[in-house]
């Protein structure tokens, strides 16, 4: 900045949402830590954030806020604010994941720091821990909700296409580029195309930088942060990507707060997938199963799925002004992969098989889906659901999630070894290709007895794979009797049928047959509580009104029961 340039500046009329103006004659906080360890505005973090969020602009120390009437601008004063410039550059950096420069110069004697803050990326504001600051007046407050609205909806900045302003190519690590070659050529092998074969021949001889350039993960001899974080050097990804890091932890009890080991990787992705599924590898159980015909395994964890979960939490999560690494808890109940960073606009738990073309890093995710790693199409995330609902251990969910970090809960414990040996049979007997979503019903029916999709439920009463029970606001959905007579449980198929209204006022008479008479806890339990208390109510109160039962006593009274007409005659 020019003498004349600093010289105008000092004399605008008042502080705008670009320009912050502070004495500042002694240290000022850099990233705003209190020795209470609070959150602190008074920082130099806190004004990037505000005023970076309002466009690119500039902290001056060593100025008066307020300008002098006799001269018509601002005094000089000298500032000793940053101490450490380099040091206060490299912080700030580490928090926006841009870079600041700080200019120093001295006036009449007099130390003047400037430091120069970037615009935030398209699409995305900065944030002050987590929340996104603006300037209001001379204050800095939390965003409002219409300016973040207009920021989101810029054009969407990858950060993983972003070219890592510190890195060279020698930060690259050879080895993880090799493997990068190798998945590629495996990929490539397993093409059903003619020119495979010059297409591997291609990948296996071009040159470290031109395997890159094909992966789009190096521009002109820089690497993006995509490349770094794909293949960068243990110590570099220290550095700069200290976020960029695996925590596996296993819990011979899940709820107990001390884990009973602990593996803690940063590293080349390519290579520390690899390291991560040897530990879980370890703990791994196999199940035999054989039923007549039907023979197969079934792994505690299933690798291929857990695999892709693990690739999903790398290639989704939020790397840009995060410093948590991805969480992995396992335990013989359960495998849990916990990411920075909620669900992207638009995806929720509900909707999350259904979105296609949501990537919070998409150069990332098109270089891992060239080299197979990674479905771009979102079939990965279906496959994992099918696998664990076709293996008997129930639904994974997304329990825990929120917009801070996206929770991945997939089970290991097999709970119904017949739904398994049943989805076995039906697929191969009727030739069905069940979609994700249809496991996904197929197991509410078995749990829950209900799903909202009236046109798959159609198509499973069509198929006969599923009947009726009950009518209107009552109708439940069960698997079909064949699947009971396959399992060898028809009396089970029995209790589940009888929940229609003729045969509960049925089973409520021959109850009283065998027993005489019976308070309403003893229907609850005959029931087995699938009937709430005002449906037992109404069964009784018809078969009064039909003079098979009467009341014998006062409400509520400890000696008065439900009875039989037919027996008090006798």
């Amino acid at each position: 900045m020019t003498k004349e340039e600093f010289y105008k500046i000092l004399s605008i009329n008042r502080e705008n949402e670009n320009i912050e103006f502070k004495e500042a004659k002694n240290q000022f906080s850099i990233l705003g830590k209190t020795e209470k360890g609070k959150n602190s505005k008074m920082s130099i973090y806190a004004y990037c954030v505000a005023i970076g969020n309002m466009g690119s602009g500039k902290i001056i120390f060593g100025v008066k806020d307020k300008i002098n009437p006799k001269t018509g601008k601002r005094d000089v004063v000298g500032t000793n604010a940053i101490q450490n410039l380099e040091k206060t550059k490299k912080e700030i950096y580490e928090k926006l994941g841009r870079k600041i420069e700080i200019e120093e110069f001295f006036e009449n004697s007099k130390k003047i720091q400037i430091v120069h803050i970037p615009q935030h990326p398209l699409g995305k504001p900065f944030e002050f821990y987590d929340v996104p600051l603006m300037r209001n007046d001379e204050n800095l407050v939390k965003m409002d909700k219409g300016t973040l609205t207009e920021i989101l909806n810029e054009r969407q900045n990858d950060f993983s296409a972003e070219i890592c302003e510190n890195a060279k190519i020698e930060d690259l690590d050879k080895e993880a580029i090799k493997k990068l070659r190798q998945k590629w050529i495996e990929k490539i092998d397993k093409q059903k195309n003619k020119e495979k074969g010059k297409l591997a021949s291609i990948i296996s001889s071009c040159s470290d930088k031109k395997l890159l350039e094909k992966l789009g993960i190096i521009f002109k001899n820089k690497p993006t942060n995509a490349a770094i974080l794909l293949a960068g050097k243990e110590n570099f990804l220290a550095k700069y990507f200290s976020n960029s890091e695996f925590i596996f932890e296993y819990r011979l009890n899940p709820n107990q707060l001390h884990c009973d080991y602990r593996f803690e990787c940063r590293e080349a992705f390519i290579s520390a997938i690899d390291k991560i599924e040897k530990e879980i590898n370890a703990r791994n159980t196999r199940t035999p199963l054989k039923k007549g015909f039907f023979e197969l395994d079934i792994w505690a964890f299933d690798l291929w799925s857990i695999r892709e979960a693990i690739n999903n939490a790398f290639a989704h999560r939020k790397y840009f002004n995060r410093t948590e690494p991805v969480f992995i808890k396992m335990s013989p109940d359960k495998i849990s992969i916990k990411s920075p960073g909620g669900f992207m606009p638009g995806v929720s738990p509900e909707n999350v098989l259904d979105i296609e073309g949501k990537w919070r890093n998409r150069s990332l995710m098109e270089a891992l889906q060239k080299i197979g790693i990674v479905e771009r199409s979102g079939v990965g995330l279906d496959r994992i659901f099918i696998k664990t609902i076709s293996d008997g251990k129930g639904l994974p969910d997304f329990n825990g999630t929120n917009s801070e970090h996206v929770i991945l809960n997939v089970p290991a414990k097999i709970r119904d070894l017949n739904f398994v040996y049943y989805l076995q049979k039906i697929i191969q007997e009727k030739q069905i290709n069940f979609t994700a979503k249809d496991f996904i019903y197929l197991e509410k029916i078995r749990t829950e007895g209900k799903i909202e999709d009236k046109k798959r439920i159609d198509y499973f009463y069509k198929i006969g794979i599923i009947e009726k029970v009950g009518k209107s606001r009552g109708q439940r959905y069960i698997l079909s009797k064949n699947f009971y007579e396959f399992i060898d449980k028809k009396s089970e198929y029995t209790r589940k049928k009888w929940l229609s209204k003729e045969q509960q006022k049925q089973v409520l008479l021959n109850y009283f047959t065998q027993h005489k008479k019976g308070r309403k806890n003893d229907f609850r339990e005959l029931f087995e509580y699938k009937l709430t208390d005002r449906q037992i109510d109404i069964l009784l109160n018809k078969l009064r009104k039909e003079e098979e039962l009467f009341f014998d006593g006062k409400q509520r009274s400890p000696k008065a029961y439900w009875k039989i007409k037919k027996i008090e005659k006798e």
